[in-house]
């Protein structure tokens, strides 16, 4: 069809921008009118959509996309990614995602945006690259051992090499090193990956509540606060938080420097605060 290539998205209205943008530049017959009758479609249609004031339906996702001349296989992919970003539900986005993921044959040197998604919203794939980092090993059985709940070898071995792929791991002098990633995610598809991310940790946290008292610390608080000074708190909660990562890396740079031969554990600190009253009252 072009150069924009479809499978690096994961929202429709950015992927219709760029396309018509590209179209204009390089046919100079395009136009809103000309899309929408091949599309056969109203002429304002596609800008409406671009602009975010009209959505899809999964039948609209079709003819939208053989009136870009989108193959087979790219039709079908822009139909569940209309479906991904008007799901309403976590489990919704999820099976789209997924389906996202599906549709793209994975490449030996990158991996779409949909699999970095659903790769960075399982609890595991954190927990796996810090303990290759922690453990110096990507051998599977020592990490397999070393996880909470036990995973698949081959779960576990295709975690390490989308990690690798992905350039979260790599091997220096015979060390491996944990690398933050780069990927921009569109905000609503970081909102996805969050909010997966949690969930599962706040499963883990449920069966954490049965470890002993010297292996685990869980504390509450139940308050009354102004709602207009919300703000504020979310505000202390991130300095707090910030806080005691700031301790956690000193501590952990010292135990680096002086080659302590204590052992290290992956743990996970979490905050949640969340109003108990419904919006509606007072």
């Amino acid at each position: 069809m072009s150069s924009v290539d479809i499978y690096s998205y994961l929202n429709y209205r950015d992927f219709c921008r760029d396309f018509y943008v590209f179209r204009k530049k390089t046919d100079s017959n395009f136009s809103y009118r000309y899309f929408a009758r091949k599309a056969e479609v109203a002429p304002a249609y596609l800008k409406h959509v671009i602009d975010g004031k009209r959505n899809l339906s999964p039948e609209m996702s079709v003819r939208f996309g053989y009136g870009m001349d989108l193959s087979e296989k790219e039709v079908e992919y822009f139909e569940n990614l209309v479906r991904f970003n008007q799901a309403t539900s976590l489990e919704d986005k999820t099976t789209y995602l997924e389906r996202l993921r599906r549709k793209r044959t994975r490449s030996l040197r990158s991996l779409s945006m949909a699999e970095a998604a659903l790769l960075l919203s399982h609890w595991y794939v954190v927990a796996i690259k810090e303990l290759v980092v922690n453990l110096n090993t990507i051998e599977v059985e020592r990490i397999q051992a070393a996880l909470r709940r036990k995973l698949p070898e081959g779960l576990i071995e295709r975690t390490l090499e989308d990690l690798m792929t992905m350039g979260w791991l790599e091997q220096v002098d015979g060390q491996w090193r944990s690398q933050v990633s780069q990927i921009k995610f569109p905000d609503e598809v970081k909102s996805y990956v969050v909010r997966s991310f949690h969930r599962q940790m706040l499963e883990l946290a449920q069966e954490a509540l049965e470890d002993e008292l010297d292996r685990r610390e869980f504390g509450a608080a139940v308050f009354s606060f102004p709602t207009h000074r919300y703000p504020e708190l979310k505000s202390k909660i991130k300095e707090l938080q910030a806080e005691l990562v700031s301790y956690v890396q000193d501590i952990t740079d010292s135990h680096i420097r002086e080659n302590s031969a204590d052992v290290q554990k992956i743990y996970f600190f979490g905050v949640q605060c969340f109003s108990l009253q419904n919006e509606e009252s007072k």
